[in-house]
């Protein structure tokens, strides 16, 4: 009776042998999961903050562009204005046209500002 009692502890004794060194390396394996997690997590992390830093330059450079191309469009405006002033003048030399502002528009007949 007593050796029958023994044997089933050892036995269970060994199943849970098993089961503790089976949970050891279930353990194990979690572990280079997580460190293998981390590792890509800190990679996307850098990879996140370069793409950060990479739209904050390309934000800065496309209003920079915009910027210049919205001086270049006045200065154009300006100096067409100018030389379609210089041609009426030609066309016209006794006209006054101290009244003509690039920045006015004609409404119903009369020039105001625009």
């Amino acid at each position: 009776m007593e050796i029958a009692r023994l044997t089933a502890e050892q036995a269970e004794m060994e199943n849970l042998k098993k089961r503790l060194k089976d949970e050891e390396t279930r353990s194990v394996e979690l572990g280079v999961a997580l460190k293998e997690a981390v590792k890509k997590s800190d990679e996307l992390e850098v990879w996140f903050l370069q793409l950060e830093v990479d739209v904050a330059k390309k934000e800065r450079s496309w209003r920079e562009q915009e910027e210049k191309m919205a001086n270049e469009a006045a200065t154009t405006y300006g100096v067409g204005f100018e030389a379609a002033l210089e041609q009426v003048w030609l066309l016209c030399p006794t006209t006054d046209l101290s009244g003509v502002d690039a920045e006015k528009v004609v409404i119903d007949g009369n020039l105001v500002d625009g």
